[in-house]
């Protein structure tokens, strides 16, 4: 019985991913890991994010990583000015070109909101980052 609760204890106490990891295989996951970065910016703030965001994308394309490179560079201070943020909330979505999505989200913050575009695009082994963008 100790037993039973110790490995009921363990998964409890595990931290819960987010969301299924990239290749994403369908939309609706595609969704819910788009949803589930952003959600994880209110939580772990930017750099940990940039750092899913960069597991999560085409890792071999090199405008996909000069993007994420100019994401991490300029996305801490773009943040710092709006004090703390307390909610992410999805604003539109759209498919273009049969292999890109686009998901867009308003994050807001107690001195203003922020807008983030993100895009994924569908090769070969599935939907991954493509690009990762705010104003």
């Amino acid at each position: 019985m100790k037993r039973l609760a110790g490995w009921a204890f363990a998964l409890l106490a595990a931290p819960l991913p987010l969301a299924a990891d990239a290749p994403y295989r369908s939309r609706d996951d595609l969704r819910q890991g788009a949803s589930a970065l952003l959600q994880q910016l209110l939580h772990d703030g930017p750099a940990i994010v940039l750092q899913s965001a960069r597991a999560n994308s085409h890792l071999g394309d090199p405008k996909v990583q000069a993007n994420l490179d100019w994401a991490a560079q300029t996305l801490p201070a773009r943040l710092a000015p709006l004090g703390a943020c307390h909610r992410v909330q999805a604003s539109d979505e759209e498919r273009f070109a049969s292999s890109f999505m686009r998901f867009h989200f308003v994050l807001d913050c107690e001195h203003g909101q922020r807008q983030f575009m993100l895009t994924y695009r569908r090769k070969n082994d599935g939907w991954r980052l493509n690009q990762f963008y705010f104003d």
